[in-house]
């Protein structure tokens, strides 16, 4: 169906297993076609705990599809494909139980791209590949990071950072939320709170600590002494009502601002130059988080702004009645708030209004070239690109950039956290589903807030979180200024040595997830999966998103409920361990009921793996020094094989320069021999570093020593445990290297 502002299209879909779409929050990964629900895509300024069937940040029009056979009860052939919709203007959809997809937007055109597979991992390879491969973060963005918004001073800060640091937990980076601003002012520095802030951000680059800022695209309107906007209107970089150069205004955090608009070319060179001064001159940041990039305009088209009281502001952007501002068809993203405000809810509600004209000058017409109505979800795209280039020439290293606003392609500049969540157990559970779509959409590396933003967590739930998002390949805790304080420390001694057990597995695991890394900038893989991914035939699989696989090899069960001591996962096929004690998981194809303890968190290990890790230390800078090792996981043949990607962990141009290390490891039970194959030899600090351990599942024949270059070694097993551990290898990393044994003991004896 074709009309003016209005394009739809019905398609009858292959079977009813049906992902992705957003970013709205659901509660299961699956749609349920039965329910004929509507959801709408429109990036605005929504918590993802507003209410049920709500649009969020973001806009992803990008869905994936298990097959099924035909004429059967809805079997998976384990074949899949996908399609995205390449537009960027304000759309809905919705299913049917035929199943059917009906797809509404209200502009630009019908431009279908299908990826077919056929494998899920192939799907999203083929997908990244046109939208652009995800970033490869720096290995410092890999440990787990600590925020607030809400620290009332620098000594604030301090007090946080040393007393994580002193209770022992791990972490590298820090951020700083707009409380270090002057008036919350971008590229201004608190001067009574935060005088001395950037000689303790030095401080904390010393001992390994990197530090993220905040900036948000909106600037005070303030024409006499706010040198950014003075630059900025002298410069021609904000969005205007019309040709004219009337300037859109609307409110935000600092009072009533000005909104760059990142499409022309004098836009980004002033946000570029802005970047590397404030940098330079006044904050040696390591990365920035860049927020309220729908754009957010607090309370468009309402009477008060609702800090007014706080800011003593009472103004408000009240956007024309127009078609681009009222289009004869708003979508879901719209009137689904019509019975929560006292007027009919438009599409301009909490951003800017949709008459705005963006972009260069078209010189045939001597206008824009844009209206925001057709490029509202690309606003925090186009900010993202242009911080992306302006950090490269400020720092001249890999950074991160993390952002609210994401759209098809954000992952290849950017990191996406999903948001003002709350401390609740809903809001946990759906933490898991919005981390395995953002590795469909193309941006793996992603998490939730730890411990909930806003309310607070009970000290049960914030350990759970903890525990959950130690494996988040984004990991911060954060709250806001309304709640207590929730870092690790701020909990008793009890919880935080919890939360520490659980860190303490992601540090050591960290060489694995940055070749999954690796291996999605390369390749266009995920990271984070749901179990379809490895078993696309077995149907049960299809529902399930309370467990999760980092990479094929590592299943994470987490404690989603409150008092809960147990979890109920399913086994698909092949062998998996227990990641303490060693244990054959003794299923396949069902349902088991795991003990999870307060203490733990469930982990299985898929038989068949070699995982790369290192050992521990209180951030990267040190662990990164440490002796590497090996988590050997054997499959029913007694095989095993694995990889590492390792490279100085910052440079740019690691991949384009070849400038890494890459080995293979191989385990045959057959051959009674451990290979280490280095295949890339360019980073040269691998000659510094040793492989040290073995850590070896499913080993039923043991010998009674190895042999390695000359020196035996003598595997023992753990107590209590049926893990074989053997250490004091000290094979340099550099160098190939055959490890045999014989004199085999048969354990099962």
């Amino acid at each position: 169906m074709l009309h003016n502002q209005f394009l739809q299209i019905v398609t009858r879909l292959q079977s009813s297993h049906i992902y992705g779409f957003g970013e709205n929050n659901h509660d299961t990964l699956k749609h349920n076609v039965y329910e004929q629900k509507t959801w709408g895509i429109f990036a605005r300024d929504q918590s993802t705990n507003w209410e049920p069937n709500t649009n969020h940040y973001g806009s992803h029009p990008f869905y994936v599809l298990m097959e099924q056979i035909p004429n059967t009860d809805g079997i998976p052939s384990g074949h899949m494909h996908g399609v995205l919709l390449l537009n960027s203007n304000a759309m809905d959809y919705s299913f049917g139980s035929t199943p059917s997809l009906t797809i509404r937007t209200i502009g630009g055109i019908l431009d279908f791209f299908i990826f077919l597979g056929p494998t899920p991992e192939q799907v999203i390879q083929q997908y990244t590949w046109l939208i652009g491969r995800s970033i490869l973060p720096p290995y410092w963005s890999l440990g787990f990071q600590l925020s607030r918004w809400g620290y009332s001073n620098l000594n604030h800060m301090q007090t946080v950072i040393e007393r994580n640091h002193d209770a022992g937990v791990p972490f590298d980076v820090q951020y700083a939320d707009i409380d270090y601003m002057d008036s919350k002012k971008d590229f201004t520095i608190d001067p009574i709170h935060f005088r001395r802030i950037n000689e303790y951000v030095s401080q904390l680059h010393q001992h390994g600590i990197r530090t993220i800022v905040i900036l948000d695209p909106s600037m005070i309107d303030d024409k006499d002494n706010y040198a950014p906007t003075i630059e900025g209107i002298q410069e021609d970089v904000f969005i205007s009502w019309d040709h004219k150069k009337k300037l859109i205004k609307g409110v935000c955090w600092p009072g009533n601002v000005f909104f760059p608009d990142f499409f022309t070319h004098q836009t980004q060179v002033w946000w570029s130059r802005w970047i590397k001064n404030f940098r330079q001159v006044n904050l040696t940041f390591d990365g920035l988080w860049i927020d309220m990039n729908e754009p957010a305009s607090f309370n468009t088209n309402d009477p008060l702004p609702w800090n007014w009281m706080e800011t003593n502001n009472s103004y408000t952007l009240k956007c024309p009645q127009n078609l681009f501002d009222d289009p004869p068809y708003r979508t879901k993203a719209a009137f689904r708030y019509d019975d929560k405000m006292n007027r009919s809810a438009r599409l301009s509600d909490r951003t800017i209004c949709m008459s705005a004209l963006q972009g260069e000058i078209n010189p045939t017409t001597d206008r824009p070239k844009y209206r925001h109505y057709d490029v509202h979800n690309l606003y925090g795209w186009s900010e993202t690109r242009a911080t992306w280039n302006a950090l490269q020439l400020a720092i001249n290293k890999r950074s991160l950039i993390l952002s609210r606003s994401t759209f098809v392609g954000s992952g290849q500049w950017s990191s996406h956290w999903f948001g003002d969540n709350e401390a609740t157990w809903h809001e946990m559970k759906r933490s898991l589903i919005m981390m395995i779509e953002f590795n469909w959409f193309g941006i793996p590396f992603s998490g939730a807030d730890i411990c909930g933003f806003d309310k607070l967590p009970s000290e049960e739930m914030c350990i759970r979180w903890m525990q959950l998002g130690a494996f988040y390949p984004f990991s911060r805790n954060h709250n806001n200024r309304k709640a207590f304080e929730q870092d690790p420390a701020s909990w008793p001694a009890s919880a935080v040595s919890i939360m520490i057990s659980a860190l303490r597995i992601r540090y050591t695991l960290l060489p694995y997830y940055y070749t999954l890394f690796y291996k999605a900038h390369t390749q266009g893989s995920t990271v984070i999966r749901p179990l379809f991914h490895e078993f696309p035939t077995d149907k049960t699989t299809l529902d399930i998103y309370l467990q999760f696989l980092i990479g094929p090899h590592i299943m994470i069960a987490p404690v989603t409920d409150d008092g809960a001591r147990q979890v109920r996962l399913y086994i698909p096929s092949s062998h998996w361990y227990d990641y303490y004690t060693g244990s054959l998981i003794q299923a396949q194809q069902q349902f088991v009921i795991i003990e999870a303890p307060l203490e733990t968190i469930p982990i299985l290990l898929r038989g068949g793996a070699i995982l790369p890790t290192q050992g521990y230390a209180l951030n990267t800078k040190y662990s990164r020094t440490k002796p590497f090792g090996l988590i050997i996981v054997l499959n029913a043949n007694g095989q095993a094989e694995g990889d590492l990607f390792y490279d100085d962990g910052e440079s740019l141009d690691t991949i384009d320069s070849e400038s890494y290390y890459y080995a293979s490891f191989t385990w045959s039970s057959d051959n009674s021999q451990l290979s280490i194959n280095v295949i890339k030899n360019n980073y040269a600090h691998m000659s510094e570093l040793i492989l040290d351990s073995l850590v070896i599942y499913g080993w039923n024949r043991i010998p009674t020593r190895m042999h390695v270059n000359n020196n035996q070694v003598y595997p023992i097993m753990r107590l209590h445990t049926e893990i074989v551990h053997i250490e004091k290898l000290a094979l340099v990393m550099n160098k190939n290297h055959i490890v045999t044994w014989d004199e085999i003991v048969d354990n099962d004896d």
